[in-house]
């Protein structure tokens, strides 16, 4: 059997979409939120000498002196004759910025703990053998952001150290917050229920041999195995109920609470909504005159033309692509706003269906640059800084054919119903997709139960009170 190796040339027209660097940069600074681009900007100012920030009413930097720099060796990297450029034209003293650069820092509000350091801190002038105080740190940075220990010793250190990990470890449990280095949920319950004054016998022993039932709220289950009566088990619930099942979570938390909006939204005399993108806090960017004037002097050493052009090309794009996000936020979160107004006015209640889709088409974008421009941005407004995400929801159509009413509200009326219902008597899924039924909503029972998951809320054994 023998093979025929051939060779064809073909001639095939087709059409692709190539991302170019720029459009790439524009894709990138459209996704960032403020304080992402914040730090872009400035780590591009680092990277970029032909971009300065420009002072408030400053003008361009001008050239002192000869125009290019002192190099008699010709050694110096086009790097080092860019920044050398850059040092001459330069006209403020980095030292004269030391004083506003120190006043910045120590205003700067201190970073909250983590977990491990605040265990650390505890612990720091706590008598123990070296060999402990060594390994501690360790132990307390293995804890999860609930402030388990998920993972058994003998997983995380060698067999010559396991001794000196389990005191550490008996020592991370005796700190605050109660229930910090724990296994697993019992065991983090029963850590915090020591604490506790008085007889906890009973609640103990619900945590140890009971806990399943406790969490599915099967009361008389209880009551008949542990022969206890109903109310006393009742009120052992209700001790356990008040304990945190995830101590460590506010110090996990702790990085994100602080949120800059992207764009803002205030309310003009005449009553319209006005949207507007702040950037007061971005740094304001300019091309310098001294490398431009370099870049078009027909004296310019050859090597630094073509690697001005390059970077004077990198400042231009940038700098559109900085404007180009923020003429895509004000057309899009324009559009938000004019859809969903009565949200803004009246409450969750009046959220409208909308998705991104749809602010694509009416402002003729395509859907995934309103994806992106929406993505982890913020935008304050009368009622609180909100993310833009929460704007956008799916529908649920009425029995009349009119329009259809928004998941998020949705879900609004099914928390109200169940926080009005009987606890004796909590209401079934299917009894509350009748009651929307009633008030015009063609609801699903299986939809009720999506809903009522996805906001947390038990189950109607979960809910009921005996």
């Amino acid at each position: 059997m023998s093979l025929q190796l051939r060779q064809n040339l073909q001639a095939r027209l087709e059409q692709r979409l190539k991302l170019t660097p720029q459009m790439i940069q524009s894709i990138e600074i459209l996704l960032l939120p403020q304080l992402a681009l914040e730090e872009r900007i400035m780590h591009e100012v680092e990277a970029n000498p032909v971009l300065e920030i420009a002072e408030d009413g400053g003008e361009a930097s001008e050239v002192e002196g000869d125009s290019s720099p002192s190099d008699p060796t010709g050694m110096l990297t086009r790097d080092e004759r860019a920044w050398a450029l850059r040092r001459q034209s330069a006209k403020r003293d980095d030292d004269d910025d030391a004083p506003d650069k120190m006043a910045a820092l120590e205003a700067a509000p201190d970073r909250a703990p983590s977990l491990a350091e605040h265990l650390l801190e505890q612990l720091r002038f706590t008598d123990m053998p070296p060999e402990v105080r060594a390994i501690l740190p360790e132990v307390c940075w293995a804890l999860d952001a609930r402030g388990y220990l998920s993972a058994d010793l003998h997983e995380l250190f060698p067999d010559d150290k396991l001794e000196a990990a389990e005191h550490a470890l008996e020592l991370v449990r005796s700190c605050d917050p109660a229930g910090v280095g724990a296994r697993d949920l019992a065991d983090c319950l029963a850590l915090q229920l020591a604490r506790q004054p008085g007889d906890n016998s009973f609640e103990l022993r619900l945590i140890r041999e009971h806990l399943d039932d406790v969490l599915k709220n099967r009361l008389p289950v209880i009551a008949q195995k542990t022969g206890v009566d109903l109310e006393r088990v009742k009120e052992a619930v209700e001790v356990i109920a008040k304990l945190d099942p995830k101590p460590g979570l506010p110090y996990a938390r702790a990085d994100n609470a602080f949120v800059v909006p992207d764009v803002i939204l205030e309310r003009a005399e005449d009553g319209e909504w006005v949207v507007r993108v702040p950037n007061g806090r971005l740094p304001r960017l300019r091309i310098s005159d001294a490398y431009t004037q370099l870049y078009e002097s027909p004296q310019a050493d050859p090597r630094d033309k073509a690697y001005l052009k390059e970077k004077l090309a990198a400042a231009r794009a940038l700098i559109d692509a900085i404007g180009q996000r923020e003429r895509t936020l004000l057309k899009i979160v324009t559009e938000i706003i004019k859809h969903q107004s009565a949200f803004l006015e009246h409450g969750q209640e009046h959220l409208r269906p909308l998705l991104r889709q749809d602010i694509a088409d009416k402002i003729g974008m395509h859907v995934a640059t309103v994806s992106r421009a929406v993505k982890d941005k913020y935008i304050q407004t009368p009622i609180g800084i909100l993310p833009l995400a929460a704007f956008f929801s799916g529908g649920i159509a009425t029995q009349d054919g009119s329009e259809a009413e928004s998941s998020a509200a949705v879900k609004l009326r099914i928390q109200k119903l169940i926080d009005s219902e009987d606890k004796r008597r909590p209401l079934s899924d299917q009894e509350i997709a009748d009651i929307l039924a009633k008030e015009g909503l063609d609801i699903s029972r299986r939809t009720v139960t999506k809903y009522r998951i996805a906001e947390g809320i038990p189950s109607t054994r979960q809910r009921r009170a005996f």
